[in-house]
């Protein structure tokens, strides 16, 4: 229930962000969402802990919010509250400059680094997502899903972040870290095998509007 309440938290919240930033640019909504999304943008790399106004502000943007039982009770985030900062955080530094969604439902991360690797030409793709599958440090984990989410980024391709945070949560409990990872890992594997001519073609058009 807790991973559930965390998964549609976080899902709803990027929707909105996502649609008023895209859809509403010319409103005060699309104004807004794009001050949120740069003060996220601010946040990513930071550890939730070193900004008081961080994890209020994520609190505060969260809707539906989450469940009493998700919510810290100390000093210290609790793991649905460290989750929803680091997905939302990433998801800010994804939208950057985007005129498309970054957030679509069922896509997971591991596929969508799958697809990245299957449409670079980059050969460190692989290696820079094996890195972060075998990290033990979070910190160290983190920063590679940041080179991984800026990557993502530049070649347009979304993924799911609600299910994301849950995953996030996961992974700080001993119990289901192995299975993410294994989960992300096959992901990446089919989202690698599994291309078609349209991604070929999209693939194509998108190097040739970077360049």
């Amino acid at each position: 229930m807790t991973e559930t309440m965390l998964r549609k938290s976080v899902g709803m919240t990027v929707s909105s962000l996502q649609r008023n930033y895209l859809d509403r640019s010319q409103t005060a909504l699309g104004a807004e969402a794009r001050g949120t999304l740069a003060n996220l943008r601010k946040y990513a790399g930071r550890p939730v802990g070193s900004d008081p106004l961080a994890l209020q502000e994520v609190l505060l943007l969260l809707h539906p919010q989450l469940s009493e039982s998700e919510l810290g009770k100390g000093a210290a985030p609790s793991p649905s509250e460290q989750a929803a900062y680091t997905a939302l955080c990433l998801f800010g530094l994804h939208m950057q400059s985007s005129t498309q969604p970054m957030h679509v439902t069922e896509q997971t991360f591991g596929f969508a680094c799958g697809r990245l690797h299957r449409l670079s030409d980059s050969k460190s793709i692989k290696s820079r997502f094996d890195a972060m599958l075998v990290s033990r440090e979070e910190a160290s984990r983190g920063v590679h899903l940041r080179s991984l989410v800026s990557l993502l980024r530049s070649r347009h391709i979304p993924f799911d972040y609600g299910r994301f945070a849950g995953d996030l949560r996961n992974l700080q409990n001993p119990q289901y870290r192995d299975g993410v990872l294994l989960r992300w890992g096959r992901d990446f594997a089919i989202g690698t095998t599994r291309g078609d001519a349209a991604e070929t073609n999209e693939a194509a058009e998108n190097q040739n509007t970077d360049s």
